[in-house]
């Protein structure tokens, strides 16, 4: 992790359009009377010159007021989140900002969402996760780029520290678990030690079972697209967390290779599909439970409360995978139809995880044959298409019914293996199949 350098203002590491709007929106904060900051992991970022994508504001004062200013302002689309007393701001440019009103938050009980009352920025800051987290700047005319660090952020920064803010911090909100795993390998950095005891004492609670599903999928998924997730999934195993996603899920050896044979197989597959859009989190949680039991697949989409095609995808790991690559990569020859049934309904994170597979069992004549069935599936085969219809075949004589659909299949295998190749090829096949025609007489 670059070491942040001591500066009055990072601001110019924005670009100038980005900079010229919270210039603005300081002057519209001094025009209410109101401090306006830039708050969160944006200002880590900056401090660390790591790219930033969306901002996060917070006003001192009315920030749904402010927000509705700025929109005004700037014609941006506006969202407000009264519960939160935060809005978002979609401008056109495909810049997002969030604007909240400083807030201090309390927890009814452990894992449930909080509830929030105004509060200063000291506070405000206070209810954050870590340290590295817990630092503003401010963008009023007159303290345009002062760093405000209440509670040491930019120093645990330096020594790449994480460090909680007070001792409830993961018992307030056990996702904290999740992201500390997550900043303490993005940074190559450590926990402090009274962060240590206490995440390990969060982690062999149940805290954790009491998120929603929708919230601990969220967390999952964004350990799953970090830059290295086999070494946020060692310190998860370490920490025996795994078992909030099934108690019978284990992180055995043969999952630790696929986990880490995946960015290669990645880098192989984009370079020669490069318009494939993956899912890479649906995809390393397929990774994950590859080999496991149907039911505890389908455990896991009902506790993360998947969605209908992340759940669709899924499906497909389990031990499905190992059937498949039985077959493609086998040492029986076999036809382009025969490929093709066995793959079209696969997704195509499900065929990335047959490499993956393929790659742990480091037997190269297997590896070949499925990268070579794989590719030829997703360039020629995957789009095969007969020249005849149903219409067709109804107009030849064929009464409806479900004959029509394993004709016009025969007719797809025949294209697939290179038996017919045109049009007129197809309609001698199906008057083949359906025999002379009865004489009149008859």
């Amino acid at each position: 992790m670059p070491r942040p350098r001591q500066s009055t203002s990072v601001l110019h590491r924005l670009p100038p359009r980005v900079v010229t709007v919270l210039r603005a929106i300081g002057r519209l904060g001094d025009t209410q009377g109101m401090k306006i900051y830039l708050v969160g992991g944006i200002v880590r970022d900056l401090l660390l010159h790591r790219p930033i994508f969306d901002l996060d504001l917070t006003v001192e004062g009315d920030g749904i007021a402010m927000a509705r200013l700025v929109s005004d302002r700037f014609r941006t689309s506006l969202t407000i989140f009264d519960r939160f007393a935060t809005a978002r701001l979609q401008f056109p440019s495909g810049l997002r900002v969030d604007i909240a009103t400083t807030r201090k938050e309390s927890y009814a009980l452990p894992a449930e969402l909080p509830q929030v009352a105004p509060a200063n920025l000291a506070e405000d800051l206070y209810r954050r996760d870590f340290t590295i987290n817990a630092m503003a700047i401010q963008l009023n005319a007159g303290h345009v780029g002062q760093l405000i660090d209440c509670y040491g952020g930019q120093k645990d920064l330096r020594a790449r520290i994480i460090r909680v803010l007070h001792a409830k911090s993961f018992e307030d909100d056990p996702t904290r678990i999740f992201r500390a795993i997550r900043f303490e390998q993005r940074f190559k950095g450590r926990f402090e030690a009274d962060t240590q005891r206490l995440l390990q004492a969060a982690a062999a609670t149940d805290l954790i079972d009491r998120l929603s599903g929708p919230r601990l999928c969220h967390e999952w998924f964004l350990l799953f697209a970090e830059r290295d997730p086999s070494r946020v999934m060692d310190r998860l195993s370490r920490l025996k967390l795994f078992r909030f996603l099934h108690p019978q899920l284990q992180y055995g050896v043969h999952t630790k290779r696929a986990i880490r044979a995946l960015p290669k197989v990645l880098t192989w597959w984009m370079k020669r599909l490069p318009a494939s859009r993956l899912d890479r989190s649906v995809l390393y949680l397929m990774a994950l439970l590859e080999g496991e039991r149907e039911s505890i697949v389908e455990d896991v989409i009902t506790r993360l409360m998947l969605s209908n095609e992340q759940a669709r995808k899924v499906r497909m790991s389990g031990r499905r995978p190992a059937r498949i690559l039985r077959v493609l990569g086998g040492t029986r020859r076999l036809r382009p139809s025969e490929v093709y049934h066995l793959l079209i309904e696969a997704p195509d994170e499900a065929l990335v995880l047959l490499l993956v597979k393929a790659a742990v069992g480091k037997r190269v004549l297997q590896i070949r044959r499925t990268e070579r069935w794989v590719l030829r599936f997703m360039t020629r085969l995957r789009g095969s298409k007969t020249a005849l219809r149903g219409d067709d075949l109804l107009q030849m004589g064929m009464e409806p019914g479900p004959k029509i659909k394993e004709l016009l299949t025969r007719l797809l295998d025949a294209r697939l293996d290179g038996t017919v190749r045109t049009r007129a090829q197809e309609r001698a096949l199906v008057e083949a199949a359906l025999g002379p025609p009865l004489s009149s007489s008859e």
